[in-house]
């Protein structure tokens, strides 16, 4: 061995044996999932004494998609409210409540006879249920289909059943939901314990007007009971196709030894020939069980189960880095259990037709799908030696001047030990500048902060309520980008100290004051103080969807499902290129006279259908 190498890995030995009990130690996952991805991220030890969630996307960990009112077969759509999905991620919920011995309390219909009316009032008289700032309806059936998920809008609020508590009192009485088993449907009956977490984003009304059961108000304080750390492991929807860099600080009483880092991954929807619309379709029994809204609207949205990812590893001084390219197994496709099931020719793959698909939900492209670093003892694992900085530093005879070794095995001086980020400077968020979406986005901008280390990235967060100190933050909800689907915000992380960053947000509610903070963090995973601004969103300002003049003329309603297959091609493939945007433009100047002179003969009518057809055939096979 040449002798610089050799003083290299003495130097590392003899440092890595000098660092004190109880410095840092942390791991970093890192893997690229596909868009809509619900993800549950957690570590178990390998002799089964230590559990924990690492990330929890926000749909389950606040949204409450697991346990919230509406039967577990119930249609889906955009932005659903109803229907308890407890095939999510099961494999996760049912190790969670094993290891940690808690339920939480399901939630059902408030006012309803059974979970599949989703939709009919309770008693004469009763109260009108509230507006949700989240979830909304189409009651448009070509909108609430599988397919128009990049299409939807929610034009107004809608009045949603916000739920209740399942009593004993309701068990003894009967309430039930309808359940197709594998030999008929009929109704089951339900416990009064769930494994998920319910909704934490509501603020219950008050009055003889209001239609919220008096539970709603203890629904997030019951979720932190049972899970005190769910704040801090909420994560966004990562967006699809970016990778995922995730930093653990691993607790001091933590042993070294080996352990099992999992990701749970989940797409509603996911459909291949043994998991879609046929295989599990509608459920329609038993008969008078499902109301109209129930079976008429959405999609079945039974795709392929979630998928399981595994990755054995050791916490360990010498640090190391593990990966694997398959998955483990899969979950039960309504949770009725924990058990993972083997790998099978049910769930596609990436050898397939189906990319981003089954057992590709995040993406290998050949190479690891999940990776799991322990960094080996580096220079965020040193002691801070604030009484050396501004004296002569100490030298060693195996680094010359230098006393710490860098995680490249190259010495770093360690007067030059970097502190603590600043926090992101100058920050201001001030409403959309565009009207249209005034109501729900914000722009946010600040400076780039000093960092002796690299930032790996900023944290934004946001809240109705006052953010004022690290426990309101962990509480807030993190920032989504300004975009129809609630996805996680990514804040780039270039630039020198003192560039302007401009962003912006959304997820915001209408006429509603929020507090928006940020924090910096670095390549050692230190965070920063914060940094908090404050922006009030604006009234909805409506306006009118541009219309498909010649189709709506030649179909006769601007409902008609071949115009909203229309409507998803101009938006998705000619509104995305500037080509495209020219041929809607040219469009729109010659559509209202062509329409005039089609829409008063049946017989130009059907001419201009039958023109369209072939259109209309590709919209929809793109779809």
């Amino acid at each position: 061995m040449p002798s610089s190498a050799r003083s290299v890995l003495l130097c590392s030995l003899v440092l890595a044996l000098s660092v004190p009990a109880h410095a840092q130690r942390r791991i970093e996952v890192s893997f690229t999932p596909v868009a809509r991805a619900q993800l549950a991220i957690w570590l178990e030890s390998a002799d089964g004494e230590r559990f924990q969630t690492l990330r929890l996307t926000q749909s389950v960990s606040y949204r409450g998609i697991g346990n919230r009112p509406g039967a577990l077969q119930m249609n889906s759509g955009y932005l659903w409210p109803f229907g308890r999905r407890e095939g999510v991620l099961p494999i996760w919920a049912h190790r969670r409540s094993a290891y940690e011995g808690d339920f939480f309390r399901r939630v059902i219909f408030n006012g309803r006879a059974s979970e599949g009316n989703a939709s009919s009032a309770g008693s004469s008289g009763e109260p009108r249920n509230t507006p949700d700032a989240y979830f909304c309806l189409s009651f448009q059936r070509e909108r609430s289909g599988r397919d128009a998920l990049d299409a939807m809008t929610c034009a107004s609020q809608f009045m949603s059943n916000k739920g209740r508590y399942l009593t004993e009192a309701d068990q003894g009485a009967g309430y039930s939901e309808p359940y197709v088993f594998t030999d008929g449907a009929r109704m089951r009956p339900m416990g009064t314990t769930s494994l998920y977490p319910p909704r934490r984003d509501l603020v219950p009304c008050s009055g003889a007007v209001c239609g919220d059961h008096a539970n709603v108000a203890d629904f997030a304080a019951d979720a932190r009971r049972v899970m005190p750390e769910i704040d801090a492991i909420t994560m966004a929807t990562p967006q699809g196709s970016v990778q995922q860099r995730i930093v653990w600080d691993v607790p001091e009483d933590w042993p070294e030894g080996d352990y099992r880092l999992f990701v749970e991954a989940n797409v509603e929807g996911d459909y291949n020939e043994s998991y879609n619309d046929t295989t599990f379709p509608t459920p329609r029994g038993p008969a008078g069980s499902w109301d109209h809204w129930a079976v008429n609207f959405g999609y079945a949205y039974r795709g392929q189960p979630s998928v399981l990812y595994e990755v054995p590893f050791e916490l360990s001084p010498l640090g190391g880095t593990a990966s694997t390219t398959t998955i483990s197994g899969y979950g039960a496709l309504h949770g009725e259990d924990g058990e993972l099931r083997p790998a099978d020719e049910t769930i596609s793959d990436a050898s397939g037709d189906a990319p981003g698909s089954g057992a590709d939900r995040l993406l290998g492209g050949g190479a690891a799908r999940l990776s799991v670093t322990v960094p080996m003892w580096d220079v965020c694992n040193q002691p801070e030696p604030p009484a050396m900085c501004g004296r002569e530093c100490e030298t060693h005879e195996m680094c010359g001047e230098m006393l710490l070794c860098g995680e490249d095995f190259s010495c770093v001086g360690i007067c030059d030990v970097p502190m603590n980020p600043s926090l992101p400077a100058e920050l201001m968020v001030v409403p959309h500048s565009d009207e249209r979406h005034a109501h729900q986005w914000a722009e946010l901008s600040f400076r780039v902060p000093e960092s002796r280390r690299s930032i790996s990235r900023y944290e934004v967060r946001f809240s109705a309520d006052p953010i004022t100190d690290l426990e309101s933050f962990e509480r807030a909800l993190p920032a989504v980008q300004a975009h129809i689907e609630n996805i996680e915000l990514i804040v780039p992380v270039e630039g020198a100290p003192g560039d302007l960053v401009e962003i912006q947000i959304g997820g915001l509610s209408p006429v509603s004051h929020y507090w928006v903070a940020m924090r910096t963090f670095d390549a050692c995973n230190a965070g920063s103080e914060l940094a908090v601004a404050e922006v009030d969103t604006t009234e909805i300002f409506f306006t009118t969807v541009s219309p498909c003049f010649v189709a709506t003329a030649a179909y006769g309603s601007p409902m008609a499902s071949e115009i909203g297959a229309l409507r998803r091609f101009r938006d998705r493939h000619l509104r995305s290129n500037a080509l495209g945007r020219q041929l809607v433009a040219a469009y729109h100047a010659v559509g209202p006279s062509l329409a005039r002179a089609i829409e008063g003969s049946d017989e130009r009518r059907s001419w201009a259908r039958a023109a369209l057809g072939p259109a209309v055939a590709l919209a929809r096979w793109l779809d």
